[in-house]
């Protein structure tokens, strides 16, 4: 399946990231994101304290780790308590659902989806040029 990359504008110029929508639940709450990007850079997948709180997540507060932040500051990251599912609209891209231990940023941030939890499933080739990127169901 191939999906075109998100466009977004600034004073800088114009950029194309490699983005796709994505649902996260747990229990009965979800969160619908439009735009989450697909980082190879990650280790796993990030949501932020915000996307946390509306979908009930827990953060494991006693193993925080401090980072110093892309954005110049010093932000948190948490591990889940509990798994966290992730459920794609795409219908002839399987697996549609899956539950991950995720981590949970203190940061305005956008989610990421990485190697543990998003990449692992799938096999991903990005093609930058055409902003297009091709997503199947991982190998073995």
């Amino acid at each position: 399946m191939e999906l075109e990359y998100s466009y977004y504008r600034n004073r800088e110029g114009q950029f194309y990231r490699p983005t796709i929508e994505v649902t996260f639940k747990y229990g009965s709450k979800e969160f619908r994101a439009e735009e989450v990007l697909v980082d190879t850079g990650s280790d796993f997948v990030i949501i932020n304290t915000e996307i946390a709180d509306q979908i009930g997540a827990i953060p494991d507060k006693e193993m925080a780790i401090e980072i110093d932040c892309v954005c110049g500051k010093k932000v948190h990251i948490y591990h889940s308590l509990h798994p966290i599912e992730i459920v794609l609209p795409y219908e002839n891209l399987k697996p549609t659902s899956w539950k991950t231990p995720v981590k949970i940023v203190d940061a305005d941030s956008a989610p990421l989806l990485g190697q543990r939890g998003f990449l692992n499933h799938f096999d991903v080739t990005f093609y930058g040029k055409r902003h297009v990127m091709k997503i199947v169901e991982a190998t073995s």
